[in-house]
């Protein structure tokens, strides 16, 4: 039962969606919390793009114009749906674990700026767990710090500190270490830091799950880090071998092919069977090529990463300067290239292309069939 927490500063587009999947798929996520959805309208959106399969259940808050939206999608063989509450700012779920009936009441937040605003959600957040049983689970992005050390060249106002903790302390909540991270936030190239996304959880919760991982993964395309929260884990199969499109565009694939199916068979075979031992060569070759393609690939990607954490560690403690802030640049640049190829490979593999578009039979088909039928020698 795994947790992951995120203000994405938008879901629209190819790279968010693949982002946020990849996340999901990589650590196991069983339920899934995003903040500032910027969508208005959330009833054509394509849950299964960032979940993966269709086995989930959805809650969602929508945006005022392009402002807040709140979306939560859990995985339906775990969780039981029971109730929810909704508010501009948050959004609460109740939950059953199947088989332990443990009760989970979840809620994603998105808190507004000003502080006077901030007290009035924690005063409504009160009144909804008031004699709601079970164990409470809220997270997402707080819009304000416990401390003076959790902002970093950004002005601390203590009235919102204060008001709070004083929320955290009277409802007995907890915090999980928070792994990997100092800041959750950053804004002008890292000049300006916060932790204003958390995970509080009840006491019963903790003391249930005491070896629970809270870990802040890489900013990649957003300036929140995602928050996920490790409860256990799950295995899954490999992926299967498979030609994408985006290949075709990549250096060198084209005389890996070429070289492969000019190589002279001096075997004598049939011309079918030359044929089917040729096109074995270019598979192989294809594969060999690949395998050492996706080996630089995973190294660039490997490097930028660790590159990226490197400059946001170097950024809790100063500025960036102009080569490091060039830095920053290029690297996400190299994440955002990487992540734009999966999302071309992940529409080819789902045949989203072929579902719009159709292929020249389709196409035939149709035509054929809006004139008035197919010819006798097309019909089945």
């Amino acid at each position: 039962m795994n947790f992951l927490s995120i203000n994405a500063r938008g879901i629209g587009g190819p790279v968010k969606e693949g982002w946020i999947k990849g996340l999901k798929l990589k650590n196991k996520v069983d339920f899934l919390m995003i903040q500032e959805t910027k969508l208005s309208d959330l009833s054509k959106l394509n849950v299964m793009k960032f979940w993966g399969n269709q086995d989930y259940g959805t809650e969602v808050v929508e945006a005022t114009g392009l402002s807040g939206g709140l979306l939560c999608i859990w995985d339906i063989g775990i969780f039981e749906i029971s109730g929810h509450v909704k508010n501009r700012n948050f959004l609460m779920v109740n939950r059953t674990i199947k088989g332990s009936q443990l009760k989970i009441n979840i809620i994603n937040v998105y808190a507004p700026q000003r502080t006077a605003d901030k007290l009035c959600l924690w005063n409504k957040i009160r009144e909804v767990m008031n004699g709601v049983d079970g164990m409470w689970v809220i997270a997402g992005d707080f819009n304000a710090v416990r401390s003076q050390d959790e902002r970093k060249n950004s002005s601390f106002k203590n009235v919102c500190a204060r008001n709070f903790n004083e929320f955290i302390f009277e409802e007995n909540l907890m915090e999980y270490d928070l792994k990997g991270r100092k800041f959750t936030c950053i804004r002008d190239n890292g000049r300006k830091m916060s932790k204003i996304d958390r995970f509080l959880v009840c006491q019963n919760f903790f003391n249930h799950w005491l070896d629970a991982c809270l870990r802040g993964m890489s900013f990649s395309h957003s300036d929140h880090c995602p928050l996920l929260l490790t409860v256990n884990r799950k295995n899954f199969g490999a992926k299967p071998f498979r030609v994408y499109n985006s290949w075709m565009g990549m250096s060198g694939f084209r005389e890996v092919v070429e070289m492969a199916a000019n190589l002279q068979d001096d075997g004598n075979y049939q011309p079918d069977i030359k044929l089917m031992r040729k096109f074995h060569k270019i598979r192989d070759a294809i594969k060999e090529w690949r395998l050492e393609v996706s080996k630089k690939e995973e190294e660039a990607v490997l490097k930028a990463k660790e590159e990226l954490e490197d400059l946001e560690k170097i950024m809790e403690e100063r500025d960036l300067s102009d080569v490091e802030e060039w830095e920053l640049v290029e690297n996400k640049n190299v994440m955002m290239n990487f992540e734009f190829n999966k999302c071309d490979d992940m529409k080819q593999k789902s045949r989203i292309k072929w579902a719009i578009e159709g292929d020249e039979n389709t196409k035939f088909c149709i035509l054929m069939s809006t004139l008035g039928g197919l010819p006798t020698r097309f019909r089945v």
